[in-house]
Order: C-alpha cells, then structure tokens, then sequence
C-alpha cells in the first residue's frame, strides 16, 4: 500500500486537496471518478509519511493524551477544526505535532476525522479509527474519545506493569552471562597460559573449561552464522500456512506462560469488543475489527471459525463454548450478559477481571524465576571459579 496526494475538482465545494492509502494510482484514480470527482493531479508521496517514524513509545503516550484532550475539547463545544488546532499549538513533541497538523489538513479538506486518522495506520489502528467512525455516525465522538482515551491508558499501564516486572529477571540474565563470558573469554585464556608453563595435569573440569573457551575463541562466529541461519529458517517456516498457528497453539501448552499468555489474548478480545459493541457497531463487524488485536493466529483462526454459527443466528456466547475460547467462569458471565442484553458491559467486566487475574500470574511467576535464575547463574559462575580454583591448587602438588 502507498500513499497518494491528489487535487480534484468537485462539483459542490471547488477544488479539493487530500491524501489517500491505495494499493496503487490507478486504484485510486478509479476511486476518485467513482466518487464524481475531476482528477487534476495525482502524486504519490515519498519518505515524508509522518506515520513511518511515529511508534516509539512517546508517541504512543502521545496518542492517549491527544484522544483524551480532543475528547474534553469537543465535549465543551469546541469546533473539530479548532480543537486539533489547539491540540497542535500545545503538543510538545515536534513529530505528533506534525501529524496532528496533516490530521487538521484532511479535516478542512472535506474528511471526516475516521477517513483522516485512517491515513496514518502506523498510529492510529483499524479499531481506533473505526470506533472513531462510529462515534462520528452516531454523533457521540466526545464520549467516544473519553471511553478510548480510558481504554487505551489501561492498556498502557498493563504494559508497563509487565515492563517494569521484567527488568530484574532480565538483568540477572544479562549480568549473569557477561560474567561467564568475561570468565571463559578473558580470565581463562590467560590462565591456561601459565597453566602451560608450569607444564601440570589439570584437573578434567579445567580442561574440558579450558577446551570450551578455544572453542568459543576459535569457532564462535560459526556459532553465530549457526544461530542466524536458524533463525532465518524458523522465520521463513512461519510464513507458510498453518505452521504460525501450530506454533502459536503450542505457545499456549507452556505451563503457567501459557496460560499468562492466553489470558492476555481474551482480555484484549474482549475489551476491544465490549468497547465496540458498547459504541453502536454490530456484532460481526466489532468481531472482525476485535480479531485484529489477536497476536496469536491459532485463536484468531478460531474465532473466524465460529462466524458462520453467529450468522446462522446461533448467538456470541454459545459457538464460542464450544471451541473453549473464554475460561468457564467468563463463558458464564457471557451468557447471562447477552440473555440481559448487557453483552458490551459484561465482556468490559470480564477483560477487568483477565487483567486482575493476569498481573497476579505474571507476579507469581517472576518470585519463581528470579530465585531460579539466581540459582542457574550462581551454579554456572560457581563452575567456572571452581575449575580455575581446582587448577590453581593443583599446583601445590607439582614438585620443584
């Protein structure tokens, strides 16, 4: 897909300027005198995309603010146009400043806020823009942006708390493994040099220490082509079909990670349907858009698997039992929502209760593995130092 700046002339307002995601210029040609419009110039645009340089993470903690102030602007009856021009003026950030002044272009150039945020995918996702889109038909936008600004600084915070629970276990690795390194690399080399001098019998644990650094000396970047290639392959496998799913299914059978990452699925599933269904838009178009926040294709392809029984007027809650899809407890839930017709808040409720429950998971399973990798760095560094330590009394026995 590429994106397209064209100039037409409309009959109603003059000439129109805009920009438009196409797969290519005829396509888009195509669109434009569908629409009624005479095409003067079409050009596709270069590295300029705004969008392209727009994912890191403050960015990211942009786009909350933004959907959160744009939301309180319009909820006091501030113009759209207006209010993204505020929203420029006090944006701190020199890159989100520009994209929220190519938003307020397409704005005035006749889009409505969802087609001019759809411009710009690497910020704004399908669910975004189209919760957007449905606030806009619906003439609840404010009240649409209040609910997604607080959905996405939940989500924000869930990563976060992960984030900041990963650090120490991370760091214990890091730092276990830059001392093996430093001992097998830098200390043993020259160990094993006096070692030669003396001309002793080492101890058979030095040795084979001693063996594993000329090794790792000799033929390391072998081991590294080894590791890339294998990761070359394993990358090119995932790309044919159904071997992503089966790896993703098998992530799922991991004891307690795959259980954690399970749950993490549903409750983004169920959030972002909830939410959707809560702004107006049907059942099937909020699952088709929900699917989309699936990381894991083994799930997705089972919630594509349950669309013909929705269709057919089986309802949500009881093809998606059959496959097992939600945990007994928030199948039940469920159920009762869509007989009470409280589908939206019910699935809102159980994706709170999957982050509760996740945040406890993922605490017990860091108190497990901080002691454990604790345990595995100090044996592999207590290995090391007992070799070199073994080999250096050793020398008390050579007779002079």
């Amino acid at each position: 897909m590429s994106t397209f700046k064209y100039r037409v002339m409309t009959r109603g307002s003059g000439v129109l300027e805009g920009k438009r995601v196409s797969a290519n210029k005829a396509e888009l040609l195509d669109y434009l005198k569908k629409s009624g419009h005479i095409v003067l110039k079409v050009d596709e645009v270069g590295g300029e995309k705004t969008a392209k340089f727009l994912s890191n993470r403050s960015i990211k903690k942009a786009t909350v603010f933004f959907t959160q102030e744009l939301g309180v602007l319009l909820e006091s009856g501030v113009s759209l146009d207006k209010s993204l021009r505020i929203l420029s003026d006090a944006q701190d950030n020199k890159k989100f400043k520009k994209l929220i002044l190519d938003i307020l272009e397409e704005v005035k150039g006749g889009k409505s806020l969802g087609d001019a945020l759809s411009m710009f995918p690497d910020v704004f996702t399908g669910v975004y823009v189209n919760m957007i889109r449905s606030g806009e038909e619906g003439g609840v936008l404010p009240k649409v942006l209040e609910r997604l600004g607080s959905f996405m600084e939940r989500v924000q915070r869930i990563k976060s708390e992960i984030t900041s629970s990963l650090i120490y276990p991370l760091f214990l690795v890091m730092s276990g493994i830059l001392s093996v390194g430093a001992l097998i690399l830098i200390v043993m080399p020259r160990f094993t040099t006096v070692f030669n001098e003396v001309g002793i019998a080492l101890p058979l644990s030095t040795q084979i220490l001693i063996k594993l650094c000329d090794g790792l000396t000799k033929y390391g970047w072998i081991l590294i082509i080894a590791i890339a290639g294998v990761y070359y392959v394993f990358k090119s496998l995932k790309k044919m079909t159904g071997v992503q799913a089966s790896i993703d299914r098998k992530k799922l059978k991991i004891p307690i990670l795959g259980d954690i990452l399970w749950r993490i699925e549903i409750s983004r599933f169920a959030r972002t349907l909830g939410t959707l269904l809560e702004n107006g838009v049907s059942l099937l178009t909020s699952i088709d858009i929900s699917k989309g926040v699936l990381s894991n294709v083994f799930l997705s392809d089972k919630i594509e698997e349950v669309k013909p029984a929705i269709k057919a007027g089986k309802g949500f809650t009881i093809p998606l039992g059959k496959i097992a899809f939600f945990p007994g407890i928030a199948q039940h839930l469920l159920r009762v929502g869509e007989e009470t017709g409280k589908l939206d808040e019910m699935l809102v409720k159980v994706s709170d209760n999957m982050d509760i429950d996740i945040e406890q998971r993922i605490k017990r399973l860091i108190s497990l593995v901080e002691p454990a990798l604790i345990l595995i760095m100090g044996c592999a560094i207590g290995i090391v130092v007992i070799s070199m330590l073994s080999a250096i009394f050793s020398i008390n026995e050579v007779s002079f």
